[in-house]
């Protein structure tokens, strides 16, 4: 009997630990704070402040919790034992930056004519450059030319079909394309259509100029991976937050 009360004992203990929580309000600019983004990293679990800025989220002592909103600093916390027992509060900081000023022109770049006679001799001078390198690669059986445009055709094919099959490196800088963000957020649990909208304020009729305006910025493809997370959080906050003044400025 005794060994039954201990086992009971010891799974109140594990369930009780499994289910703690921390609890607080969330406050910026002397008022209460909606839809502040909490993340506690260490448990990946995520919730957002209430309209009263109140939140309450899984946590343990020494957990990392993190709290992000449009045009205020990101702030980061581990979890104290006195914030499992009592509510504690969170004062978010706004950021002003200065955007640098943005001139557009109604010029359009000069296209120049292509020269075939140019491109005829940068082509012949490769292919001159290139047989002295790889003599092998050719037949052997030349065309009143001097030259086997047969097997030139085969290496061309072979390179091309060599480049197609080559996949980029993950750990190498890569400028992200557009089409590659918009998929990320159709198909990401963490990036979607709830973050657009609640923490960086993107209408559905905004999206589509957001995303272009990312793609502006040619950032670096890696910020998709899983280990960039909260990197990618922070610069799309900042880029939330210049979208949101360009738009202003140009409303004005």
């Amino acid at each position: 009997m005794p060994r039954i009360f201990s086992c009971l004992f010891i799974i109140f203990i594990g369930v009780k630990t499994h289910s703690q929580t921390t609890a607080g309000k969330v406050y910026a600019n002397d008022k209460t704070k909606e839809s502040v983004l909490i993340i506690n990293t260490t448990q990946d679990k995520m919730v957002s402040t209430d309209k009263w800025g109140n939140f309450e989220i899984v946590a343990a002592v020494g957990d990392s919790l993190i709290f992000s909103a449009s045009f205020f600093g990101t702030q980061k916390f581990r979890v104290q034992p006195y914030q499992l027992k009592e509510q504690w509060v969170v004062e978010l900081k706004e950021v002003l930056n200065e955007l640098d000023e943005v001139r557009l022109t109604g010029t359009t770049p000069k296209i120049e004519e292509f020269n075939v006679e140019e491109y005829d001799k940068n082509f012949n001078d490769w292919l001159q450059e290139d047989i002295q390198k790889n003599w092998f690669l050719y037949s052997p059986k030349p065309t009143s030319s001097g030259i086997d445009f047969i097997a030139i055709a085969k290496l061309i094919f072979k390179n091309k079909k060599k480049r197609k099959k080559e996949k980029p490196d993950p750990n190498r800088f890569r400028v992200l394309e557009l089409e590659e963000l918009v998929a990320f957020f159709k198909t990401d649990d963490f990036f979607d259509e709830n973050l657009l909208r609640n923490q960086l304020q993107i209408s559905a009729k905004q999206e589509g100029m957001f995303f272009d305006y990312c793609e502006s910025q040619q950032f670096d493809a890696r910020l998709l991976q899983e280990k960039n997370q909260l990197r990618f959080l922070d610069y799309l906050l900042k880029l939330s937050k210049e979208f949101h003044q360009l738009s202003q400025e140009t409303l004005d």
